[in-house]
């Protein structure tokens, strides 16, 4: 845990890869306890995807599982199974919230819907993530990070060389489950509260989907201006824009006057910049194609920390734009203390991402690694519900745990 905030909150967590994992994380992260459960001998998908400490795969050197899932602690169990059913019953009727990302008819395979919950437990706090939600006409449709980015809107947006004429793409990486996460987690924080007011729990319906819709910004330029935001750099102000420099990229923000005119001045003041051409943001941005090539005549004889540095002395926003390497080593960062060490029993000591915020009244608390597969079995089935250990080699060899 990092803050406990959420102290005595008891947390199931029944996901797997992203969404609902980094939902419970964050909840984990605010000090609540968290009880990932996870399929015997296979564990959450996670566990298999790159990157691998060395490039050496096991379900216990993957990095996005070991950041996904510091704070929490990890058990073992098939919910396929009749006592697998029964144990799992007996999880819910302790915990105030229950976080999942299963396919919705796969929860009622396992017997594991909303109803049947709050039979057992009627103040539990119950967030689903799906896709697409739990109701409509795509509510049973797979997806994945690929289709996420192209349904929600992104792709025809993005690119890393700006150009129109290109296919859409997909935003690199896991960025709209990791969103999806994050909505969840505040949703199911608010839930929280409603429970502690009211006694009651609910189910939290979130779509991944609808997730990406509430932070695009081209949605809301479509339905007022009737604009299609896609790939270019013409754009209503300039230089508002990536551009390349000697050894990366800058992102150059001129568009009050006075900023410009500091810029102006890092570039040495050249005569171009007098032109009528360029006398203000809606001129610049109109012969843009006149305008770029003179700056990146200069900004590719100069570095980016030249660049970013002499802006800053400036007050001309020009920010760097950073590599993961280069975030490692950020002073920022450094000052903030944000990046933390954990270590693990076959990767050793490693560093991974903080929380984004601090607390001027709470003790910041040292963060917990992820669990080993099973890990906590006998905690959690022994010291909590009464199980023995000659009862847990029984369920181990029957396939329950």
């Amino acid at each position: 845990m990092f803050y406990k905030v959420l102290d005595g909150v008891k947390v199931l967590e029944y996901g797997n890869l992203i969404s609902a994992p980094f939902c419970a994380k964050i909840l984990a992260d605010l000090g609540a306890e968290v009880i990932k459960i996870e399929e015997p001998d296979r564990g959450d998908d996670a566990r298999r995807h790159e990157p691998f400490l060395k490039d050496v795969p096991g379900v216990e050197r993957s990095g996005l599982f070991l950041y996904l899932n510091m704070n929490k602690l990890g058990i073992t169990l098939n919910l396929g199974t009749a006592t697998g059913k029964k144990i799992f019953s007996e999880l819910l009727r302790n915990a105030d919230i229950l976080v999942e990302n299963n396919p919705p008819e796969r929860m009622k395979e396992l017997e594991i819907t909303y109803e049947r919950v709050k039979q057992i437990n009627p103040r539990i706090v119950m967030t689903s993530i799906t896709p697409f939600g739990q109701t409509g006409p795509y509510k049973d449709y797979k997806s994945c990070e690929l289709v996420n980015a192209h349904i929600g809107g992104v792709g025809y947006a993005s690119a890393r060389e700006i150009d129109i004429s290109q296919e859409p793409i997909k935003v690199p990486m896991h960025l709209f489950t990791f969103q999806a996460g994050l909505s969840a987690a505040v949703a199911t924080v608010g839930a929280l509260f409603h429970q502690s007011v009211t006694g009651s729990g609910t189910q939290l319906d979130v779509s991944e989907q609808e997730s990406i819709f509430q932070n695009l910004h081209s949605i809301l330029r479509f339905y007022y201006k009737k604009q299609i935001v896609s790939r270019t750099d013409i754009l209503d102000a300039a230089p508002c824009h990536i551009l390349p420099c000697k050894d990366g990229y800058i992102y150059h923000a001129n568009l009050e006057e006075s900023e410009w005119q500091h810029f102006v001045e890092l570039m040495g003041n050249p005569d171009w910049a007098e032109s009528e051409l360029f006398k203000d943001y809606p001129t610049r941005a109109k012969y843009w194609d006149a305008l770029k090539p003179l700056i990146l005549d200069w900004t590719m004889k100069h570095t980016m920390d030249e660049i970013y540095r002499g802006s800053e002395e400036r007050k001309s926003p020009v920010g760097a734009v950073y590599t993961a390497k280069e975030m490692l080593v950020d002073r920022q960062m450094a000052a903030r203390e944000f990046f933390v060490e954990v270590e693990h029993p076959e990767n050793g000591k490693m560093k991974y991402p903080g929380v984004p915020y601090r607390s001027s009244e709470i003790k910041r608390e040292a963060p917990v690694m992820a669990p080993l597969l099973g890990q906590h079995n006998e905690e959690i089935y022994c010291g909590r519900l009464g199980y023995t250990n000659h009862d847990l080699v029984k369920l181990t060899e029957a396939g329950v745990i």
